[in-house]
């Protein structure tokens, strides 16, 4: 097994434990070694990965540039439900990122995405910031203001009044698809502090009509990754996720039939804060370019 610098590797202690995939593959009856270099696809969390608050991670741009050099396809992943791609990525690139649009992937994206696919030029309710109405539009979905829609599809909601939430409502009720971009209860504000994440407006729209969502698209579920792999046309066990929460990111990668890679820079600084255990472990994202470019 060949070793990689600053990594920190996990073995298992029964050759049939199914979550040292990375390493260890089960191929025609034999074990086979991968290194960090041989991924097709790199998909990063964002924050606690890629950023902290409104900075880049020290290091994190560099690595990505060495991906892209090295013909890898880079991928930014975020539950951010507000802001469509080319916002989010002009925001990544004031923090230094080398990020095109179609690099960055958000839940926000990943939804129009899925119900574009599920239902070509379907009828939308949006309930939501702009952002995920635009997106909605760019998918060529039609976009509805009343209850005659085939899907509802609900993201953060900073414009919400109680008549727009009971449009929502009888939507729902008319047999409408439920749709929600993702379920987290806070986010962090521009102020620092917390505010009401999408799955507060979605648990209202499920107390109300006694429907919980038919899809979540954001992490932890795996519809997001799934997307995210998809749109750059390669296959999950070709994907490599990098994140730093132990729960969210590297079980919603196994989930997803991907090898994770923790970082100890944001929620995790030990991978023995989880059962759920990565296949490699770094102390930044920055140590990733050094796989490709020791010096």
């Amino acid at each position: 097994m060949r070793s990689v610098p600053g990594a920190r590797l996990h073995f298992p202690a029964c050759p049939h434990t199914c979550w040292f995939r990375c390493e260890r593959v089960v191929q025609h009856g034999r074990y086979v070694s991968r290194s960090l270099a041989e991924y097709a696809a790199y998909l990063f969390d964002m924050d606690g990965t890629l950023t902290y608050h409104d900075q880049a991670i020290p290091g994190a741009a560099r690595t990505l540039q060495i991906l892209k050099e090295a013909g890898k396809h880079v991928l930014a992943v975020t539950n951010n439900s507000s802001l469509g791609q080319h916002a989010l990525a002009d925001r990544f690139r004031r923090f230094g990122l080398p990020l095109e649009d179609h690099e960055v992937f958000s839940a926000l994206v990943a939804t129009a995405r899925l119900v574009a696919h599920e239902s070509p030029g379907a009828r939308v309710h949006v309930f939501g910031n702009p952002g995920l109405r635009s997106e909605i539009e760019r998918r060529g979905l039609a976009v509805t203001d009343g209850t005659d829609a085939d899907y509802l599809v609900v993201g953060n909601h900073r414009g919400i009044t109680y008549d727009r939430l009971t449009t929502a409502m009888r939507a729902l009720q008319h047999g409408a698809r439920f749709v929600t971009v993702n379920m987290d209860r806070t986010y962090v504000g521009a102020d620092g502090d917390l505010v009401p994440g999408c799955g507060v407006f979605a648990g209202a729209l499920e107390y109300a009509t006694g429907r919980a969502p038919d899809v979540v698209v954001g992490k932890p579920s795996i519809t997001l990754l799934c997307e995210a792999a998809s749109s750059v046309n390669t296959a999950a066990p070709d994907c490599l996720y990098v994140g730093d929460n132990p729960e969210a990111d590297i079980g919603g990668a196994h989930a997803a039939g991907m090898s994770a890679l923790l970082v100890l820079t944001g929620v995790a600084s030990s991978a023995d804060q989880s059962t759920e255990q990565p296949e490699y472990v770094l102390g930044s994202v920055a140590d990733l370019a050094h796989v490709f470019s020791p010096t």
